[in-house]
């Protein structure tokens, strides 16, 4: 049966996904050499990550990506089952409490999550009507998403998060025919951003390092008056709303966003702030600047960039990376570990990557275009995005033009959680690429 299917998938589903997977493995085991030659062995974990990741995509493989779209809704369900067992057993591991498990292994649940998800939203918005009821089926999107995004932000897990918010847009710009929707959950990410941004470097730059505060800031930053705004905001839309009920007006189609808009990235702010960490605040200001905490929060940064710079164009060749090998650069198996890469096989080694992950990509837009039915398309989109983010945020963090968010590269990354939800992913993609010609 999965040989039928497997003449009927494009290479490139294949070979890319198991090519970056093996490059993490070597990478994997490069990170662990110790000054004294030994090695830490998580290479080995890995392997038996892969090997377990391996046996699961050749399961979804052989089963119909439709039918398990169709029983989405308990993976779904059952993911937040897990998360919520998280959030009362969990271990605490660098702040977070996200994950399960003994000893030296252990699982992530929100990683898995971002499959059910996946397949979960994609059933919904496969099925939800369309046109004359777009605003339901938003609304209905909002509520879908709320429940794993608020579990992983009590954790707390920014860069989950962040993952699952762009999942969200893309698939909501790919499945409700509303651009409009689209451009409000933009706005609202935006206008988030900028807040939390802006109180991170109000927090620590003005008076962690001696900054005067400033009243009106340190009362518009506030948790309270940020609820209140929220409060507020939502109390407006729901007026206009009731007269719009009674008296339509052209006026308030177009102003009823608006409120609605600052009310949601409000709320979104003040949840930030009270669940947030210090080290994650710090991480978001050392984005902004890494001096800002040289010793601290900036410093993986800028021994990041460190490693970057240093492998110039061919690299210091593979195991012979020193800020590897004498263990400057925290971190360097996961969050960083391109760094390694591009410090061993310089600008080449690290462009040919980042060029296996483009082609990897064009291939997955062109599969969403050829997908048959619009649960692929929705599936494939979603997949995409996590991937994507991912990516991007990944190196992004080690040239310290994104925020370091604990995001780990695909398939290339040390950890279980994030392989099993890659390789899935890549099952689930060759697996509709093989059925194309079914739905």
């Amino acid at each position: 049966m999965i040989k039928e299917h497997l003449k009927n998938v494009s290479l490139v589903y294949i070979i890319i996904p198991l090519v970056l997977t093996i490059i993490g493995v070597i990478f994997i085991f490069s990170t662990g050499i110790n000054p004294d030659g030994t090695n830490s062995g998580q290479f080995i974990r890995q392997l038996i990550w892969i090997a377990i990741g391996l046996g699961l995509a050749v399961l979804v493989l052989s089963i119909d990506y439709y039918q398990l779209v169709e029983t989405s809704e308990y993976y779904y369900i059952a993911g937040i089952v897990f998360l919520i067992f998280t959030l009362l057993f969990g271990r605490v591991i660098r702040g977070s409490r996200s994950w399960l498990g003994y000893g030296g292994m252990g699982i992530q649940p929100s990683e898995i999550m971002k499959i059910f998800f996946i397949l979960m939203f994609a059933k919904f918005l496969g099925k939800a009507p369309e046109k004359e009821k777009s605003l339901r089926t938003f609304l209905i999107s909002l509520a879908l998403i709320a429940v794993p995004l608020g579990l992983i932000l009590i954790q707390p897990d920014l860069g989950t998060s962040i993952v699952f918010i762009v999942v969200f847009i893309v698939m909501c710009v790919m499945g409700i025919n509303k651009i409009k929707y689209s451009v409000y959950l933009l706005s609202v990410a935006g206008v988030t951003g900028f807040m939390v941004l802006t109180r991170a470097y109000y927090e620590f730059h003005y008076i962690e390092h001696g900054g005067l505060p400033m009243d009106f800031l340190t009362i518009l930053f506030s948790f309270e008056a940020m609820v209140g705004i929220a409060i507020t905001m939502f109390i407006i839309a729901a007026i206009a709303f009731v007269i719009d009920l009674f008296r339509p007006l052209e006026i308030i189609n177009k102003i009823l966003p608006i409120p609605l808009v600052i009310g949601i990235s409000f709320a979104v702010s003040a949840v930030s702030i009270k669940l947030l960490k210090p080290y994650q605040w710090r991480r978001l200001l050392v984005f902004l600047n890494p001096e800002f905490d040289r010793w601290g929060a900036g410093y993986n940064i800028i021994q990041s960039k460190i490693a970057v710079g240093s492998g110039g164009f061919l690299g210091k060749g593979l195991f012979r990376g020193t800020q590897n090998t004498l263990g400057f650069l925290p971190e360097k198996n996961t969050d960083f570990i391109f760094s390694i890469i591009s410090e061993e096989l310089g600008f080449l080694g690290s462009g040919l990557i980042i060029l296996l992950f483009l082609v990897y990509f064009y291939f997955i837009i062109r599969l969403i275009k050829e997908a048959k039915d619009k649960e692929g398309k929705l599936v494939a989109s979603g997949i995409l995005a996590m991937y994507f983010t991912h990516f991007a945020v990944n190196v992004g963090m080690t040239l310290g033009i994104a925020p370091v968010t604990g995001l780990p590269l695909p398939f290339i990354s040390y950890g279980g959680s994030s392989f099993l939800a890659c390789i899935i992913g890549a099952s689930l993609l060759a697996n509709i690429h093989s059925r194309r010609f079914v739905h």
